[in-house]
Parts: structure tokens; C-alpha cells; sequence
């Protein structure tokens, strides 16, 4: 229950993905303060594109963070140093392409230890909390097709979590909690089981 995020990766350009992660929290009517990040000025959702964080003054409750992988270990340094603690990293491009890339989730590892943050990732679609109006995949979720109930699902695959999200909508199954879990470098189904089991 974040009251404020922090998405990297935002672009106004059409084909941005970070920028559906906006667009969906608008659509839900998340109530919270969102902080879209990038490397260009614009505007995204009605919200100014910020080029740097610490033009803002609170720290967020959670990043979201939609980058090329290459340019993720200086994102969780600009996420540590801000204070932010938890992390959604929904990049691609790790040890699920290559085991090459078994280094750079170390450098990950490194970096999330050093400032004692907790990742969900990488390599997902993250969290949607309907109760909150909590939206952060990085495919249009339309609100109207949506169905809130007191199902939750976790999903290591994007496609399974995709899939089973429209598949419940369209058999009027009511849904709450849905986590997509990715490649597990630190939070796997163990986690997110623990959590939604203490969940009512």
C-alpha cells in the first residue's frame, strides 16, 4: 500500500512501456503521488516527466523500475541514495536471456544489500493491488473489465499472469491481489504466499 511511486523509464513517446505503468495508475485512480522518471522532459498522464529525483522532497514508497538492464544498477543507486527501500524491477534482460547475465543480477544483489532494499524481480509485470487502485504491469489494464473480488495469484511467468488476469475477468472471477514474481533474485512465491495468507 505505497502512497507514493516513483516509475523509471517514463517517456512521452507513444511506444514507451514505463508509460503505461502511469496511464494504468490513472486509470484505477491510485490516490497517491506518482513521480515519473526519465531522461526527457514531458508530460505523461498529466504529470511532468522528471528528470531527476531529488527535485522532489519526500522519498517515494516504492520504485518501479522499467529501464534497459544496463542502465539498472545506476537507477538502485539513485533509488538507494534517495531513500527508497522497495523496488519493483520489471527490466528484462538478465539471467533469463543467459547465464552471462548472472553477473550483472550480482551487481543487482550488491547494490540492494549495500542499502537494505527489497526487490520484486526482475524481468516481471509486478504488483496490482485492486484495493488500492495499485495498476504497474507495463500492458493497458482497463478498469471497466477489471472484476474486484478476494482471489490473489502469484506468477513467476508474465504470460501465465497476463493470461490468467484477462481469463478470471472474462469468467466474472473477482481478483484482489496479483503478483508477478519474475526471475525471484530476492522476493519469490514463498514471500509473496506468506504475505497474502495473512491477508483478509
Amino acid at each position: 500500500y505505497p502512497q507514493s511511486i516513483a516509475v523509471f523509464g517514463v517517456s512521452d513517446t507513444p511506444s514507451n512501456l514505463a508509460r503505461v505503468i502511469v496511464e494504468n495508475l490513472s486509470r484505477f485512480d491510485f490516490r497517491g503521488t506518482v513521480y515519473p522518471v526519465g531522461v526527457a522532459k514531458g508530460v505523461v498522464a498529466g504529470r511532468n516527466i522528471l528528470m531527476n529525483l531529488d527535485d522532489v522532497s519526500e522519498t517515494p514508497d516504492l520504485a518501479v523500475v522499467l529501464v534497459p538492464a544496463r542502465y539498472v544498477p545506476e537507477t538502485l543507486e539513485i533509488c538507494g541514495r534517495k531513500g527508497i527501500r522497495n523496488v519493483i524491477l520489471e527490466s528484462g534482460g538478465f539471467s533469463e536471456l543467459s547465464g552471462d547475465r548472472l553477473s550483472l543480477e550480482g551487481e543487482v544483489l550488491s547494490i540492494a544489500g549495500r542499502y537494505g532494499m527489497r526487490i520484486v524481480g526482475p524481468n516481471c509485470f509486478g504488483i496490482v493491488n485492486l484495493e488500492a487502485g495499485i495498476v504497474l504491469p507495463f500492458f493497458i489494464i482497463d478498469p471497466d473489465y477489471m472484476v474486484k473480488g478476494s482471489a490473489s495469484l502469484i506468477s513467476q511467468s508474465g504470460g501465465v499472469f497476463y493470461d490468467t488476469c484477462m481469463l478470471c475477468s472474462v469468467e466474472n472471477v473477482g481478483l484482489r491481489k496479483l503478483v508477478s514474481i519474475g526471475n525471484k533474485l530476492m522476493t519469490d512465491e514463498n514471500d509473496i504466499l506468506e504475505y497474502v495468507l495473512r491477508d483478509r
